[in-house]
Formats: structure tokens, sequence, C-alpha cells
């Protein structure tokens, strides 16, 4: 599961996990992580010593035997031994055969058929002849086809699970380093968003206070310019004041909010602009009406931007494509560094913040579980597209 795909899913507890998300809670996993592999390595290790100190002390016991020199007698004991310490011990699978291959014994073998068993062996070790010797001759009786015991296997895939999981141990560190960053720079940015409105809500009320005041001593079409841009000021301010907080979601048709915020823009777009609209009906989807009415604020202005002083269109598109679709063309001169523009920070204005699109992108992506993507862009124009998806009955 993708990380976009969860926050999208589910915003509030995104935000949640990304509060409580810190460089503490990153020291801790990568100390418990530390932590689980030594005592798994310990204790692996340790199986393993024991399990290589018995085999070598049963092969010291019957070393002992014969370097002592059995009587006659004894011999008999040493031969039993041999094959109470050893052949009945035996983990790993082995046939006996003889000179023309047809098999007379085995041990550790699950199939039925032993020549298939034989072939199976052979693929992975060389078998091993009997070999009689009488002096100077030699005769070969058989052969012992063996292959690796469940111990010797897991010693060779040891490597191979160690690798991977190092691999995954590592990869979920740097996920949660990612996560950790990501965390942190939206930190700062919901931060500055908020107090930038924080610090204009002063002057702003000041300036609602002497416009009361000069309210029937200017002409009534100033008052009302005026008036009509100071309760935007105070709608900007609200936008900016609840980044970082959870979106006020309702179910409706969008068609509203969407008309509301092309109109914003056209009356402060210069008259070289033409605008065109095309809206067909409009999904039921849940959304925030301040917020989204921005994100579409944002792109519009964008498009202003990119055509300049210049004459110039931008194209609004609306419709239901299994869930809302919002469409906005302009004919401005396009987007250089289109990997760039979602980055906090990247801005082609001279005094521009580079905050725009990223809050856009995350108003729609996070807050509305849907997806902002730059459709296409060229030197004689750029398509942005908006998706959310169709309110759930």
């Amino acid at each position: 599961m993708r990380i976009d795909f969860y926050i999208r899913r589910n915003p509030k507890k995104a935000m949640i996990f990304r509060s409580k998300f810190s460089s503490r809670a990153l020291v801790i996993y990568f100390l418990i992580g530390i932590g689980i592999i030594g005592v798994v390595t310990y204790i692996y290790s340790n199986y393993l010593i024991q399990k290589i100190k018995k085999e070598t002390e049963t092969t010291s016991r019957l070393f002992a035997e014969f370097a002592r020199g059995a009587s006659v007698d004894e011999k008999e004991k040493l031969v039993e031994l041999f094959y109470k310490e050893v052949i009945e011990k035996i983990d790993f699978p082995v046939v006996l055969t003889d000179v023309d291959g047809n098999p007379y014994s085995a041990k550790n073998i699950k199939q039925k058929n032993l020549r298939t068993a034989v072939e199976k062996l052979d693929k992975v070790q060389n078998p091993i002849p009997m070999i009689i010797k009488h002096g100077a001759d030699s005769t070969l009786v058989g052969y012992v086809h063996w292959g690796l015991s469940p111990f010797t296997k897991s010693l060779q895939i040891l490597p191979f699970v160690e690798t991977i999981f190092l691999v995954a141990f590592l990869f979920l560190g740097f996920w949660g380093y990612l996560i950790y960053r990501k965390s942190e720079e939206e930190k700062i940015w919901n931060s500055l968003a908020r107090e930038t409105a924080h610090q204009l809500a002063t002057p702003l009320s000041s300036l609602v206070g002497w416009l009361e005041a000069f309210k029937g001593k200017i002409s009534d079409d100033i008052y009302s310019g005026l008036n009509e841009d100071t309760q935007r000021m105070k709608e900007v301010l609200e936008k900016f004041s609840r980044i970082g907080m959870p979106p006020r979601l309702v179910k409706k048709e969008p068609i509203e909010t969407i008309k509301k915020s092309i109109e914003y823009i056209k009356k402060r777009a210069h008259k070289n602009v033409e605008f065109f609209e095309e809206f067909k009906p409009l999904p039921v989807i849940k959304f925030d009406d301040i917020l989204l009415g921005w994100a579409v604020e944002n792109i519009l202005k964008n498009g202003l931007d990119a055509i300049g002083s210049e004459k110039g269109k931008i194209a609004i598109k609306a419709f239901d494509s299994n869930g809302l679709t919002i469409e906005i063309t302009d004919s401005g001169k396009g987007i250089k560094k289109g990997s760039e523009i979602f980055k906090p920070g990247y801005t082609t204005k001279k005094y521009g913040w580079g905050l725009g699109l990223v809050l856009t992108k995350r108003i729609i992506e996070e807050y509305h579980r849907g997806k902002l993507i730059l459709k296409e862009t060229s030197s004689t124009g750029t398509t942005f597209q908006i998706l959310i998806p169709k309110a759930e009955k």
C-alpha cells in the first residue's frame, strides 16, 4: 500500500500520524530493530555452535576408539558404535546403488521411486564410488548418492534471509526518515501559513474599522469594492489559518463553488484575457467549500501569471468522469520544470513563496482524496486537472 494512497483515504489519521512521528520515534525504531537483529543472530548462532559442537564430539569419540587400537572382540562393539552414532543419525538423503545403478538401500528419501530420487540427488551432488582394494587391485562395488541435510540447507539460505531482512529493515527506516522529513517540512509551511494569518488579522481588523468610518463619505462603488476585497482578505486569512487542520467536508454538487471562484478571478483579470467555461452535470462529492474554491483560484491565478500582460485565454471544463473532473487550460508560456512545481519553495515569480501549488495539491489529494495532475505543458499553454471521487452513498 502506497503512502500517498493511505493519506488520501485517511486524511485525519494521516495528520495525527505525522504529528506524532518525530526524530525520537525514528531513533527508537532503529534501536529496537538493531536489538532484534542482535538477539536473533545470537540465538541462531548459538544453535549452530551447539549443532557443530555435538557433531565434533561424536567424530572425536569415534576417532578415540580407533586410535586406541581395538581388540578383535571390541571391533564388533566399535562397528556397533559407528552404526549408532553415525549411520542411525544421518539426517541427509542417501541412496546406495550397485555398479549398474540399481538402488538397494536408502535413508531419508521421500520418493517411492528410488531411481527418480537418485537422478535428483546426482543433479546436485556427484555420487561417491564404493571401492574395495585388494593390495594393488581394486573393485568397484557400487555408489553412494547423497544430498544436503536440512541443517546444511539452512546454512546455505541463511545469508539470503539475513540480506532480505536487512534490506527490509533499512527500507522501512528510510521510509520512516522520508515521512519524518516531509512532516518537518509541512510543519514549517503550516506554521508559516498560520503565523501569516495571525499577523495579518490585526491590521485587517483595523482596516474594517476604517472602512466603516468612511461609510457614506465615499462613493458607493468604491465602498462596495473595498468591502468586497476586505471580505475576501478575511476568507484568505481563514484559509491560511486552517492549513494543517481537519477539513469541513459537506456532501453536495460543487458547481456553485467552482463558478464563484471563476467569477472572483474574472474581476481581477485584465481585459485581454478571455474565459471559456463548459459545465456538464456534476456528481455529488464530499468537499470543503472554502478549500476547494481556494484550490481552483490558485490554478486560475497561475494561469493569469503565465499569460502576463499579453492577450490570452483560460478555459475551464467541469464534468463527471466517475467522479468530479475539473480541467483548467491557459494559453501562457508554459512551465519549464514541470517536475518541480509541487515542491515547497519552488517558484518562478520574483516575490513568490512557492506555496500555491503545494497547498493546492495538499487540499485536493489529502483533504479530498483526489488527485491534482499537471496534464500537459508547453510554450503555448498549460493544462491542470483536478480529480475528486464521488461521495459514497
